[in-house]
């Protein structure tokens, strides 16, 4: 194993550090005047530069996963470049965790938050239930790749062909997504499912903002959770559809060209719908404004 190549293994966990370590940075130096518009400007650039490096990181370390595989790692060629949308998945939500965990306090007196609960259902919404579905059709992709590659289970088998005088010729196309890189995509799913409900558990449980009304509260817990989901949805859509394109490229090798055609169209469609939600996420509608402070106040 070259020094190059350890050194392509170690680059993303340093990249994960430098990212945890900048937003906790960042959040121990924002300590924001005790006023309901001082903390609620604190709370929303906090949550716009977790998102932020969220986003960066994942796709930092995205670029490095799929400049490390090669033939020296175990498993099947290319198995690295398989999980590295994941792998991007999980340092985006770690991010986001530790965003979480490092909101910025007041100084000085706290003054009353609402200690109304919050639920998954009331942050999460249809980003959640599509970020379900996408996670169920990768499954269901990946069982069905799985079930027909062929004994390697890194090729699809061609349609057996007779030939004049008797016998028939066949052979087998890939790379292509049989158990041999289905299983890990499935482990490495299941993986960024658990942290992403962990992580929006984070969300659903963090202490209001200090005085703060309740839908400013609200209106931040909900872009937290739209940008948790629509990085995750983001990733893990982008590795169904590549799933999808790679077996559609396969499978039309094979002579399998109608079954190509529906993989490819579906994979394209859910590439782009993954990217128009993630899109979405990163600029959602304005929050409520904050409430006027009352005649007389200091400013």
């Amino acid at each position: 194993m070259s020094a190059v190549f350890v050194v392509l293994l170690l680059a993303p966990w340093a990249v994960l550090v430098v990212v945890l370590a900048v937003v906790i940075g960042a959040a121990r130096g924002a300590r924001p005047q005790n006023t309901p518009a001082a903390t609620l400007v604190a709370a929303r650039r906090h949550e716009n530069r977790t998102s932020a490096l969220a986003l960066a990181g994942g796709l930092v370390v995205a670029v490095l996963l799929l400049m490390a595989d090669g033939a020296a790692l175990p498993g099947p060629p290319g198995g690295l470049t398989a999980v590295s949308l994941l792998g991007a998945a999980l340092v985006a939500l770690l991010v986001h965790a530790v965003g979480e965990l490092t909101w910025p306090r007041p100084v000085g007196a706290v003054r009353r938050a609402s200690l109304r609960r919050r639920t998954m259902r009331d942050i999460g919404g249809r980003r959640a239930v599509l970020l379900g579905g996408t996670a169920a059709l990768m499954a269901l992709a990946i069982a069905i790749f799985g079930l027909t590659a062929d004994a390697t289970g890194r090729a699809v088998p061609h349609p057996v062909t007779p030939v004049a005088g008797g016998g028939y010729v066949t052979g087998a196309s890939g790379p292509y997504p049989g158990w041999a890189y289905g299983l890990p995509l499935l482990a490495a799913l299941a993986v960024v499912l658990v942290v992403c409900a962990g992580v929006l558990r984070l969300v659903v449980r963090r202490p209001a903002v200090a005085g703060t009304r309740e839908e400013d509260d609200l209106a931040l817990r909900r872009t937290s959770a739209r940008r948790i989901l629509g990085a995750v949805q983001l990733f893990v859509g982008g590795t169904l559809a590549a799933v999808l394109l790679v077996a559609a490229a396969a499978l039309g090798n094979a002579g399998w060209t109608p079954a190509a055609w529906g993989v490819g169209g579906l994979g394209m469609l859910v590439g782009i719908a993954s990217l128009v939600v993630a899109g979405t996420a990163l600029v959602p509608p304005p929050g409520p404004a904050p409430a006027p402070m009352p005649a007389g106040s200091p400013a």
